[in-house]
């Protein structure tokens, strides 16, 4: 029962640091940081790729 208590807080530690990663990355780019924290948490390379795609707010507004 440790081992698997273990083994849960490890996974949700993984997806706070993976959430955390993108939703740094977001705000750099001027998007939002909590959506993007759930998309990084959940899907972590695919809204980092589509972040890197997108152009940053800053750009798209003349």
């Amino acid at each position: 029962m440790l081992a698997l208590t273990l083994y849960g807080l490890l996974v949700v530690y993984l997806l706070v640091i993976c959430g955390r990663c993108t939703a740094k990355f977001a705000a750099e780019k001027g998007r939002s940081r909590g959506v993007w924290f759930v998309l990084g948490a959940l899907f972590f390379p695919l809204p980092s790729i589509a972040l890197a795609l997108l152009p940053s707010r800053a750009q798209a507004q003349p």
